[in-house]
């Protein structure tokens, strides 16, 4: 039996998880685990610690909701208004209170921050990361030993029954071109492409091999549709 509910601080190590199991397809490895391999810290300590001082844009404790089954946490995703003055994945505003929590000294810390600048750009406002809807969801995984059981769709479907609820009148969700799978479940509940970032676009502007991105969305209000 599924069960599904807003997660709380002591579901903390479990996003971390979740966040990075998001991270990992199509290619199996993580942006996170790049960014951090001059770091004492892992991929999963530093997230767990971001959400613990509230430091994401990308969704905060409170924003995810969590499937159970049998009374064990199987899957999560987010749903959160975007930042309108920053659409990186951090709140650097916080960096100083992150870098307390991870106990990382100032060398450390600037290290970090230059990755994260290579990564995601030095400009807070990104044209490939501008949010595609006024309500996102992001952050959708299933754990892997809970895969195949259709897990993942009803994660889905509670969290844009949660976005209309809400009175949301559109959702939006990007996906890394590659992750077929995802995009298929995706498009399979309503979701529809709208624009792509091809890898060209990545190497010509940031020097990266990266396949890039393709952003999807879809109404939730019968009134605007």
């Amino acid at each position: 039996m599924l069960t599904t509910r807003t997660a709380t601080d002591p579901d903390i190590p479990f996003l971390a998880r979740i966040i990075y199991e998001a991270s990992l397809p199509p290619h199996n490895h993580s942006f996170w685990d790049e960014m951090l391999q001059e770091s004492p810290t892992s991929a999963l300590d530093f997230l767990a610690a971001v959400l613990k001082v509230r430091a994401s844009n990308w969704g905060n404790v409170e924003d995810f909701l969590v499937v159970e089954k049998a009374g064990k946490p199987v899957a999560a995703a987010a749903g959160y208004e975007p930042s309108l003055v920053d659409y990186r994945p951090l709140k650097l505003s916080k960096m100083d209170e992150l870098a307390q929590a991870l106990d990382w000294s100032p060398q450390a810390t600037s290290t970090f921050q230059h990755r994260y600048t290579q990564f995601f750009s030095d400009t807070p406002r990104p044209i490939f990361l501008n949010p595609p809807a006024p309500w996102i969801i992001e952050s959708v995984a299933v754990l892997p030993e809970a895969r195949g059981q259709g897990i993942g769709k009803t994660l889905l479907q509670s969290l844009l029954q949660s976005g209309r609820d809400q009175g949301r009148s559109h959702v939006g969700i990007t996906v890394i071109n590659g992750n077929d799978r995802a995009r298929r479940a995706y498009e399979s509940i309503g979701f529809k492409p709208y624009q792509t970032f091809h890898g060209d676009y990545f190497r010509e502007q940031f020097g990266i091999d990266f396949s890039g991105v393709t952003k999807l969305g879809q109404c939730l209000s019968l009134e605007v549709a």
